[in-house]
């Protein structure tokens, strides 16, 4: 790694170039794609083309009709099922005739065409198949399925048993052993602001006042901090802005914390009350939609400086949206967006898929099943009468058959039933198919013939379907499923039940299910689909090219919501959105899904014993003790950014949340004023906690969790620009978003998964690179990373405290390497007070 020199660039310039090269990127990437989809040798192996066609048997003759078209083409061996993509087509009144026949014209019957089922695709046979999925959910309606963000969300924020708004994520109340309040409040886990209070809070401060004289000492200054938790990175701002905790200047502090303001946004009402409870101000919303955006102005508009004034201020009307006078003029959040709802998403690789079309991709949804006596059980405790019980089972039964029996009996499901014993329940039959296609080795594939096909004459994976659907059976016997509307009715009459919910959540179970893509969410994703599409297109060559049937990844409808109700808080003038989060680039985190089709994107931090008292094994699967325990996702950075980019913001900054400090002092002049900003390190004592190392990148022995280092704590600085050019009030470089913008100088880059970054490297054959991937090649891959990643981070401290002991002098490359290279120098630089050096000392 190297060290990179860091000076104070104009956005608007940096902005520019990086826009002008992705453009370049993009298209390059989107066009291989397109040419590898028409190299036939380049595609997932077709496995019905490859075995169907041969001496004279074409597709063109055989496929092009129905079954009894051509009764030549298939003598047993071979079916029209297997080998025709159009053979999910001809179905009850569906016939070729009826739908393509000469009478009906060129297009041919107008009436038999909806959704997949196209002319091309059954009249002529030379378009993709419809995915087995889609043809496995056809008859039915999959409103009931639980889509995973709602599920997410009911659990985490619902008023009924939502983890945050139950009260179950506080530390009792909030006071330690002598009453006093105690900066750990939290039942799971604590956060920077609590752990290094008030040091974390007074860096975010320094980089508040800078963005105030940047914004030409914007008064009123108004900061929105959303989803705040306990409060403390509140209350340690405005302690740091009314005790000058930063050493400013008197006269130029009395102007600063005089245009000071400091509000909340809290989705949470447990978490609201703490903060009120602790003289802060927090007005209720969601950040994951624009209709919070009034509510907030509103509090904004109420401030203690509007309090009985003149009511023609400006500053004092609340509008729809943020003005010049009346809006924010920063919007932080810390770890806020790793609890947006996320949805999973399913891209396959075979055939020829159109990365933004919708038919192209699956969301996966969740489907609940208990035994029917378990339900009876809770039923009768719960106190319902017995018809209303068996009333209540009966309706559940209902569901379930008509709803899995149905897709038990298309095409798909009958080709499964001839596969095991004839007493396989519905739900064991359609759970094995979505549980297959976790097992990445079979290369599950997308058509309908083809899995067919498979099925059929695929040994292996006719008996691992066979395994699991013994298993399910098994466990499914007297089962049924609970529609979604049901599940929550259960859970709403459990909410005051701790100890009975908490055997419900011991007797249910979740299951995930691919199923296509709503309208709606199509049209919710759509942007996400293009600004992302030379992204996933370079994903998909990647994957295919190493036999992967799909790419799997994650996205948060939530995150361009967020996006949108902040450039509404801000307003016509500008403002600055800073977000500390656990996560990564886009790319990072679509590799850690691909590879393993059973990671779902959520994840459950470490639980203490007693909270685990009466439940379930909540680590194995996340969603088995949903309501009682957090969740947590990583954070896509890039698509934040993306986000913030189709409005016309700039990003400032991406990097390791440690690079918002700055040791040095800054001196900065503003429309002729001279600004001298002192430094603020965390590092403020000698004792070294494990939270401080872990501020300064050293965070391989924080908890013993085992997260890579590369979805560690970053910031995201974005900008709505304002009319005037704005610097950046973060000196450090940036690092990249996108791999195609990666340093030319980094060797390699530790900001993503080891072996994603290693191949390419290797040359174009990734094939080729695998055959040279040895045990000890691997082994020191995640050593090699890890180290880089935070000797990435520390080489930025080091030039900050040499600038800060020696000025800049100390980083002209003479003095430099003369320090570096001389350990007397080297001893005599760290002895002054500096801490920080024993964090590079045996390395």
């Amino acid at each position: 790694m190297r060290l990179v020199p860091w000076t104070l660039w104009p956005v608007g310039v940096v902005g520019l170039e990086s826009l002008l090269a992705w453009a370049s990127a993009s298209n390059g990437a989107i066009q291989e794609w397109h040419e590898s989809l028409a190299d036939e040798t380049a595609a997932l192996q077709d496995v019905s083309s490859d075995v169907c066609w041969h001496a004279g048997f074409t597709k063109e003759r055989c496929c092009r009709g129905d079954p009894t078209t051509s009764p030549d083409c298939w003598d047993g061996s071979y079916s029209f099922g297997e080998c025709c993509p159009n053979a999910d087509c001809w179905i009850g009144s569906f016939t070729y005739e009826f739908c393509c026949g000469e009478k009906h014209g060129l297009g041919g019957n107008k009436a038999c065409w909806s959704g997949g089922f196209t002319h091309q695709l059954c009249c002529l046979a030379n378009a993709t198949s419809n995915s087995w999925a889609d043809i496995l959910s056809s008859e039915i309606e999959t409103e009931q399925f639980y889509q995973m963000d709602d599920f997410y969300t009911d659990a985490q924020y619902g008023d009924e048993w939502g983890y945050y708004s139950k009260g179950h994520v506080l530390l009792g109340g909030g006071k330690g052993q002598d009453g006093t309040e105690q900066t750990q409040q939290f039942a799971h886990f604590t956060t920077y602001p609590m752990a290094l209070s008030p040091h974390f809070a007074r860096v975010f401060c320094r980089l508040l006042f800078i963005m105030w004289v940047q914004l030409d000492e914007r008064a009123p200054f108004r900061v929105v901090e959303m989803g705040a938790g306990s409060g403390q990175l509140a209350y340690d701002t405005q302690q740091c802005v009314r005790s000058n905790a930063l050493g400013l200047a008197p006269a130029l502090w009395r102007r600063w914390a005089a245009a000071f303001e400091y509000t909340i946004m809290e989705r949470s009402p447990a978490l609201r009350k703490r903060q009120q409870s602790r003289g802060l101000r927090s007005v209720a919303g969601d950040a994951q939609t624009t209709g919070s955006c009034k509510s907030v102005l509103a509090a904004l508009a109420a401030s203690p400086a509007c309090q009985g004034a003149d009511g023609d201020a400006p500053e004092c009307e609340a509008q729809e949206r943020g003005t010049a006078e009346a809006g924010a003029s920063v919007v932080l959040s810390n770890e806020l967006l790793d609890a947006f709802a996320p949805v999973k998403l399913r891209f396959s690789l075979y055939g020829k898929p159109n990365i933004t079309d919708c038919r192209s991709w699956q969301e996966v949804r969740l489907v609940h099943t208990i035994t029917e006596d378990k339900l009876r059980s809770l039923l009768h405790i719960l106190g319902y009468s017995e018809e209303m019980t068996e009333g209540t089972i009966s309706q559940v039964r209902g569901y379930t058959d008509a709803t899995f029996c149905a897709m038990a009996n298309t095409t798909i499901g009958l080709e499964v039933q001839q596969q095991v014993s004839s007493n396989t329940s519905c739900l064991a039959i359609t759970f094995s198919l979505s549980e297959l296609v976790n097992h990445l080795d079979l290369g599950v594939p997308f058509a309908s013939h083809n899995m067919r096909m498979r099925i059929r004459k695929d040994t292996k994976l006719s008996d691992r379907l066979r395994m699991i659907t013994e298993r399910l059976n098994g466990e499914l016997q007297t089962s049924v499923a609970l529609p979604r509307d049901v599940y929550r009715q259960v859970r709403h009459q459990l909410r005051d039940w701790p100890d009975l919910e908490a055997d419900f959540l011991h007797t249910i179970q979740t299951h995930l299910f691919p199923v296509s893509i709503s309208q709606e969410r199509c049209d919710d994703l759509e942007w996400w689909f293009k600004a992302h599409e030379a992204r996933i297109a370079k994903l998909a060559l990647f994957y295919r090219q190493l036999g992967y049937p799909a790419l799997h990844l994650v996205v948060r409808p939530g995150e361009d919501n967020f996006i949108d109700l902040v450039d509404c808080l801000l307003g016509p003038t500008g403002g600055f959105k800073l977000s500390l989060d656990y996560g990564a680039n886009f790319e990072g985190l679509a590799h850690s899904l691909s590879v393993d089709g059973t990671n779902d994107g959520i994840f459950v931090p470490p639980i203490p014993h007693e909270l685990m008292e009466g439940l379930p094994d909540c680590h194995n699967f996340w969603p088995k003790c949903a309501g009682r325990i957090d969740w947590t996702t990583f954070v896509d950075f890039t698509n934040l950014a993306a986000a913030g980019e189709r409005r016309g913001w700039r990003t400032v900054f991406y990097g390791p949340q440690n690079l918002l400090e700055q040791f040095s002092r800054l001196n900065l002049t503003r429309n002729g004023r001279l600004y001298s900003v002192p430094g603020y390190p965390v590092l403020q004592d000698a004792w070294i906690s494990r939270h401080v190392k872990g501020w300064y990148g050293r965070e391989s022995d924080m908890d013993g969790t085992g997260v890579q280092r590369w979805t560690s704590f970053k910031a995201l600085l974005l900008e709505k620009p304002s009319a005037k050019e704005v610097l950046s009030p973060i000196l450090f470089p940036s690092w990249h978003l996108d791999t195609r913008h990666t340093d030319p100088c980094w060797s390699f880059d530790p900001s993503t998964v080891p072996l994603a970054d290693w191949i390419p490297r290797q040359g174009n054959d990734s094939h080729d690179a695998l055959t040279k991937l040895t045990d000890e090649i691997n082994q020191d891959l995640g050593r090699q990373y890890a180290e880089g990643y935070e000797e990435a981070q520390l080489a930025v401290r080091l030039v900050d405290f040499m600038v800060a002991k020696s000025g800049c002098e100390a980083v002209h490359p003479v003095s430099a390497a003369a320090i570096l290279e001389r350990p007397v120098q080297w001893e005599a630089l760290s002895v002054q007070q500096c801490p920080l050096m024993s964090l590079s000392r045996n390395r």
